[in-house]
Parts: C-alpha cells; sequence; structure tokens
C-alpha cells in the first residue's frame, strides 16, 4: 500500500495506526456554602532582589470576562489571593472573580485586598513573571472536567488564549517599567535614548515583541485537581505543547512551591473558573457552556494561529495552511480523518460501520481523497496531534477525538454525527472561532443551525446509554462526494 508520509497514509480498513489581617489587610470575602455553585518558558524562580507591595506597584484589571480574568500584579499566600489597591474601583468584585473553596483545604477560601502603602510581605517570595493561566477548579466540591479532553484544551485553555488575544494590545507590568517600551498605536518610545556600554549597544526591541507578550501564557498552572490529566494524558500533553514542561504547574508542584506558606507574586494572572463563568456570562449560561462567550473576544482566526503554530512547534509537527478558507490544502486531494469510536460505547451498528469503511474505500479510489480510519486510542498522542495537523475534512460520531480540530489548518470543514433527535452544542462554537466549518448529520441528512438552539439537549441520554448512531451511509457517501468536489 502507497503511503505519504507515516501520518498520511491511504485508506486502509485493514490497516490501523500503532503508534489573620495585619494593617492595611482587608478582606473581601470569604468562603460560604450559599455562594458555592452545583514554548518555553520563564521559569519559576525565587526573587533575586527584594520586591514590595509597593515596588511591584498596583494590582490593575486588564481584561477578560468573568470566569476568565485577566490582573496583572496579584499575590498569594496560604489559600488567600492578594490584590493591590489602586484606588479605583475597577477591580472586579469576588462573585466576577473566583467561587471560594471551603476554609482549611485546598483552593482559594479568602480574597484580601492591601494598600499600596502597607509594609510587606514578610517572608520568602516565590515571584512568577509573565503570564500564568491559573486554573481555579479541582478543589473538593468543584468540578473541573480538566480530566476530559474537551473540556480543558477547548473550554479552558482555548477560551483562556482567546482572552490573550484581546489583551495583546497590554503590555506586561515588567515591559511598561522599561525605558524603551513602544505604545502600540501611538509609534513613539517613551525614552528614544540607545544606551551604550563598551562597544555594545543595547537594542530598544520592536513594539510588536513587546506587545504580544501579553497574547501568550508562560505557565498553565492546575492548582488543586489532583487527577487532571486523565488517562490518556492528553491534557497533560496539550499544556506541554503549549508552554512546555517547565511551564507546567501541576498540584504536586504547586503543593511543593507553597507549602512553607511562600508569598506567590504573579506578574499577570489569568484566573479560570468554571462556576464563575456560568454564573455570570450570558452564553455561558444560555448554553451551559463555560468559554462560549470567550471566543466572541476572537476578531480573526489569525488572531489564534500563535496558538496553534506554538503547539505544533514544541512536537516538531510541520505547520501547513490551506490556500483560502474552503479549499483543500494541496489543491490535488483531500486528507480525511473519520475518527472510529467503534471501541467505545457510543458507535454505529457493526454493520454500518462496515458499509460505511466500503463506501469510504470506494470514494479514495476515485482519486480525489486520502481517507483516514483513525481509532485513535492505538495510536501515540505526538502522532495523533501530527494526523490532524495537514487534514482537510474531520468526521465521525459527536465525541472528544473532534477536539483535535484545534490543530487542524484554518479554514477546514467538521462533520459532526448524531442520532435523531439529539445535539449537543459543543464543537459547533470551536469550529466557528477557529474558522472551520461545522456541519452537523443526523442519520440522512444535515441539521440546519436556526435548529441547533431548541432542540439542544434533546433525548441527551442516548449519547451516553450505548444507543447505537443509525447512519444512512450511501445518503451520507454521496454527499460526501460533492463536499469533497466543492473543497477541490
Amino acid at each position: 500500500m502507497s503511503k505519504q508520509n507515516d501520518h498520511n497514509v491511504l485508506f486502509d480498513k485493514n490497516r490501523l495506526f500503532d503508534s489573620s489581617n495585619s494593617e492595611g489587610v482587608r478582606p473581601i470575602c470569604q468562603y460560604s456554602e450559599e455562594r458555592m455553585g452545583a514554548a518555553l518558558t520563564t521559569p519559576v524562580k525565587p526573587s533575586s532582589a527584594p520586591i514590595t507591595f509597593k515596588s511591584q506597584g498596583s494590582t490593575q484589571f486588564t481584561g477578560g470576562l468573568p470566569g476568565y480574568t485577566v490582573l496583572d500584579n496579584v499575590w498569594y499566600r496560604n489559600g488567600t489571593l492578594y490584590m493591590i489597591e489602586n484606588g479605583n474601583d475597577d477591580l472586579p468584585n469576588q462573585d466576577k472573580l473566583l467561587t471560594l473553596a471551603p476554609v482549611g483545604g485546598d483552593g482559594i477560601h479568602t480574597l484580601t485586598t492591601v494598600k499600596i502603602e502597607s509594609h510587606g510581605p514578610e517572608g520568602e517570595i516565590t515571584e512568577l513573571d509573565g503570564t500564568t493561566i491559573f486554573c481555579n477548579d479541582g478543589w473538593p466540591g468543584s468540578w473541573s472536567g480538566y480530566f476530559m479532553y474537551y473540556h480543558f484544551a477547548s473550554e479552558v485553555i482555548l477560551g483562556s488564549y482567546s482572552v490573550l488575544s484581546s489583551v495583546s494590545n497590554k503590555p506586561l507590568p515588567s515591559e511598561m517599567k522599561k525605558p524603551w517600551n513602544v505604545y502600540k498605536g501611538l509609534g513613539r518610545r517613551l525614552d528614544l535614548h540607545e544606551q551604550h556600554y563598551g562597544n555594545d549597544q543595547i537594542s530598544l526591541g520592536s513594539s510588536n515583541d513587546i506587545v504580544n507578550k501579553g497574547s501568550k501564557a508562560d505557565r498553565i498552572l492546575v492548582a488543586w485537581e489532583w487527577n487532571w490529566d486523565g488517562k490518556d494524558g492528553l491534557t497533560r500533553a496539550v499544556s506541554q505543547g503549549l508552554v512546555g514542561e517547565k511551564g507546567l504547574l501541576d498540584p504536586p508542584k504547586w503543593k511543593e512551591i507553597t507549602n512553607d506558606n511562600r508569598w506567590i507574586y504573579f506578574e499577570r494572572l489569568l484566573l479560570t473558573d468554571r462556576d464563575t463563568a456560568h454564573h455570570n456570562n450570558r452564553l455561558s449560561q444560555k448554553w451551559y457552556k463555560m468559554a462560549l462567550d470567550t471566543y466572541k473576544l476572537v476578531e480573526s482566526p489569525d488572531q489564534l494561529q500563535n496558538f496553534r503554530e506554538t503547539f505544533l512547534n514544541h512536537y516538531k509537527i510541520p505547520i501547513v495552511n490551506r490556500p483560502k478558507p474552503g479549499q483543500s490544502i494541496d489543491g490535488k486531494k483531500l486528507k480525511i480523518i473519520y475518527t472510529d469510536r467503534q471501541g467505545s460505547q457510543r458507535k454505529f451498528p457493526e454493520e454500518v460501520h462496515e458499509e460505511l469503511l466500503t463506501q469510504m474505500q470506494n470514494i479514495e479510489q476515485s482519486g480525489k481523497a486520502h481517507i483516514i480510519d483513525a481509532k485513535l486510542e492505538n495510536i501515540k498522542l505526538e502522532d495523533q496531534f501530527a494526523l490532524f495537523a495537514d487534514a482537510d475534512i474531520i468526521f465521525g460520531v459527536h465525541g472528544n477525538g473532534l477536539t483535535h480540530e484545534l490543530w487542524m489548518p484554518p479554514g477546514g470543514v467538521v462533520i459532526e454525527i448524531f442520532p435523531p433527535q439529539t445535539f449537543a452544542y459543543d464543537y459547533p462554537p470551536i469550529s466557528a472561532v477557529l474558522g472551520h466549518e461545522h456541519i452537523i448529520w443526523r442519520e440522512n441528512q444535515t441539521f440546519p443551525s436556526d435548529l441547533w438552539e431548541p432542540e439542544n439537549g434533546g433525548e441527551g441520554n442516548r449519547l451516553h446509554d450505548g444507543s447505537p448512531f443509525p447512519l444512512n451511509v450511501p445518503v451520507f457517501s454521496e454527499w460526501l462526494q460533492k463536499k469533497i468536489d466543492e473543497m477541490l
């Protein structure tokens, strides 16, 4: 059998991939049961020079939304998050910032403000430069979903990067202190004098370099959810792909750097909180999806290219793009990935699956497409990412495998198959923010988007109780052939 490379083989159904409060400190709120709802990076390092509340400056609200709030100059110690008063009232209230955990266990249980004139802090300090995504779910009584690929990668992480794309013009506090800082849009330096030491000249740098430092994460912190990476390791792999191994702080590492009541200083903190997002954001309330409102902050899929490229570069996967949305990448043949879930409860009847494989083989023999039957549970994680990095079409029954659309070049097509009278608004908004066309197929026809809202969640038990997914294979295959022709 011929093949293009290790990740792009011709369709073969017989060959699978193997592969206590001091002066100046005021508590804002503590936990109560009534409030609780149902790249390589700058390393973690002790502060090399004494830093204080005053030296680092007041806490600034930089942007974002409830559940995905971006703050500059934030401190943490022993279950308390400290914000430094700036004399303004622009800092978010607790109910717009985070859900507090019970006192005495894991989680943030107190939110406190400190006057900037206050002395302190006293004790050892660990300084976290750059941008930290702080995943604040998973303490006892808080459901995180981090152990599921879709909930972590598509909601927590993609939602965070969507927010970061909206604050990319906000320099980090450390950059604001530099005399050569350039404010994006003003086109001038604060201090135009270049400095010379001997024969060496200090470069002023570019404005884009300065402002774009705020558009990426330097680390991902999963503080409380000890089972966060699940059985397949996908969520850990996603995190390491974006911030490197040194940029990932998991619960054991977080416990290690905080168990001696050490102060933690965050230069920029993006605080994610599932319950806060659901309680405050319009679209999250409507669809009960955590990240929907964050996606609306992305003006173009191009703003998320750094997200995808950083990830693929980490795994040394070639970055390809298509000439324009809706076209095949190479203009000759489409690469189509079928996410095969026959090894799970959510699947086609076996005879339907065999008929589908036969029809896909017939389509491939037309010379217009490579079609890959991908049993993802048999494929190494790095190979899964590479498999989707140059895909044109992804199709399969509703499930976690479709989350791999994150790595497909913008402008692709995702076909999600549901049983009749069943729909879940999980993947369509992800496709939209990434620039993909999303098509819902139910048995023998496409399901129009104007019916998504009234039927969302209908007969949802059929997605989890082992009910078979019916599919009219001839009708679906004929439709798919037309879609292939449209993309060539």
